[in-house]
């Protein structure tokens, strides 16, 4: 079944999710999109079978940078093929990754706390830089990335995903389910937000058919409430009884 076209997603990738279906990366298989080369046309990570979708549907473009793709390459688990699973991140092929380029890794293929490993990325002082970027370079090899006792060793022991509250019924109290999903506390969410909020509401994110009919269902409907195309809609209008967007989205019969 086709997944239908996205546009950039942060918010995904900051969950370390996959911004097609938004299924936690570490949770089945992962791909990247590669060229005609064979070579990776970006950083993204994406859920394997998500990718192979997309491609297949004629979408010839990565979701994200929009650089075109020929083919999607698994990458190996951590785990059980190290070196299948370096050579694959490995972008340039020069045996190190850049401290965020090897978490970013990590978390795309871990069951990882993401924000807590996002807060020591950025602490320069963190045990896991003295420890293993000894020169200050800003680069990690491959044997202190992948040995027993390595930086994935460390991350995977020191940062276990942490217990996720479970998101408010969609059909319940709307207000709290706006606030759950406005993260920020912005007051407004995006049309990805919300894509994202509905779809892994109602676990739909490894149904790819039902992923594509929620996006398309959005997509029609958006225009009627972000009437300034800001590309954002605030509270009350996502939560108005009966003439908001999650009661329209409801009433479409897009939601079982």
């Amino acid at each position: 079944m086709p997944v239908a076209q996205s546009t950039p997603v942060p918010t995904a990738v900051g969950h370390a999710e996959c911004p097609i279906c938004f299924e936690p990366l570490h949770a089945a298989p992962v791909g990247v999109f590669i060229n005609q080369a064979g070579k990776r046309v970006g950083q993204h990570f994406y859920n394997l079978e998500a990718a192979r979708q997309w491609l297949a549907s004629g979408n010839g473009t990565d979701p994200l940078t929009r650089t075109p793709v020929a083919g999607v390459k698994p990458v190996p688990d951590i785990r059980t093929d190290p070196d299948g699973w370096f050579a694959a991140v490995d972008v340039n092929g020069d045996g190190r990754l850049s401290r965020i380029e090897a978490i970013e890794c990590l978390k795309a293929t871990l069951p990882l706390d993401v924000s807590a490993l996002d807060r020591a990325i950025h602490d320069a002082n963190h045990p896991m830089w003295r420890q293993w970027d000894t020169d200050g370079s800003g680069f990690i090899e491959r044997r202190e990335l992948l040995q027993p006792n390595g930086l994935a060793a460390y991350v995977r022991d020191k940062f276990p995903r942490a217990h996720e509250r479970a998101p408010p019924s969609i059909k319940g109290d709307k207000g709290e389910w706006f606030r759950f999903w406005d993260e920020d506390g912005s007051g407004f969410l995006d049309r990805e937000e919300v894509v994202r909020a509905v779809i892994k509401s109602l676990r739909l994110s490894t149904d790819q058919a039902r992923v594509q009919q929620m996006r398309q269902t959005i997509d029609a409907i958006w225009p009627i409430f972000d009437c300034d195309g800001s590309g954002s809609i605030e509270m009350g209008e996502c939560t108005r009884p009966e003439e908001g967007l999650i009661d329209t989205i409801i009433a479409s019969g897009a939601v079982g």
